[in-house]
């Protein structure tokens, strides 16, 4: 037991922001870390959802409402997942030798496609988010924002898991160790979670409501792993910088549809 509590805060101190309640670090553990990123998400999903009904109760401005809840998702884990986004973007659109992607993928300098495509994410972001404010909205509307960040980070870490690591991945390492019972707790974890807030959403929202619970949520799940396998497929394996850009994708996937839904 006391494993999977060093695990989870682990994980909490790696992947977010928020100052760590206990400090303890065991490089013996790092599967356990990343069988932890749902929980990781669950913290963020859950303040992400409070901020926004908070938004909502207020009735602040519907434009500075989406910039608090675009810039949230990316600030709490310190836009470190931003950062490999950016990475793998420049990699993957140089269109050179894998060689020189997996060079490109480590430098860092800042490329004019790491540039480019991190504005369209952030401009993608603000306007699936500006979505929540700006027509009539119940709180029920806002119950994608605790699933998204649970699925998207319980995808991306399934596949960091299973998936055979770059040779230069600080994961590469613990590779070699059994990693199913891993897999399986975060399998486990992010189903869990999204069961409890599907029911909590039948109880308290309407049809609507939970149908853009569920497109949102496999959306993000959907669009995490096929940009996984993507970037996977250009650089020959994974690292935590491909599942930085998963989870941006899978957010941003998750995002929008959510916003093709009215509530």
């Amino acid at each position: 037991m006391n494993n999977f509590v060093v695990g989870f805060f682990m994980a909490w101190g790696n992947f977010l922001t928020l100052p760590c309640p206990y400090k303890r670090w065991d490089s013996e553990l790092k599967n356990l870390m990343l069988a932890f990123l749902p929980g990781v998400g669950i913290v963020a999903g859950l303040i992400w959802f409070i901020l926004g009904c908070i938004l909502l109760k207020i009735a602040v401005y519907p434009l500075l409402s989406a910039l608090v809840i675009c810039f949230f998702i990316y600030a709490i884990c310190g836009f470190m997942h931003m950062d490999g986004f950016m990475d793998v973007n420049d990699a993957i659109m140089s269109r050179r030798p894998l060689e020189d992607r997996l060079r490109i993928l480590k430098d860092s300098t800042v490329g004019a496609f790491a540039v480019v495509t991190l504005i369209f994410l952030v401009l993608a972001m603000y306007v699936a988010s500006l979505s929540f404010f700006i027509k009539p909205m119940e709180i029920s509307g806002l119950f994608p924002l605790l699933t998204i960040p649970v699925v998207s980070r319980g995808t991306s870490g399934a596949c960091v898991l299973g998936f055979k690591p770059l040779a230069t991945s600080q994961y590469l390492e613990d590779h070699e160790k059994p990693r199913d019972n891993y897999i399986k707790t975060v399998v486990l974890m992010t189903c869990v979670y999204f069961l409890l807030v599907l029911v909590f959403a039948i109880i308290f929202g309407r049809p609507a409501s939970i149908i853009r619970l569920l497109l949102s949520s496999i959306g993000t799940s959907c669009v995490t792993l096929l940009s996984c396998l993507y970037a996977r497929h250009n650089l020959g394996g994974m690292n935590g910088d491909i599942a930085g850009y998963s989870i941006c994708m899978g957010e941003l996937g998750g995002m929008i549809l959510a916003a093709m839904i009215t509530v």
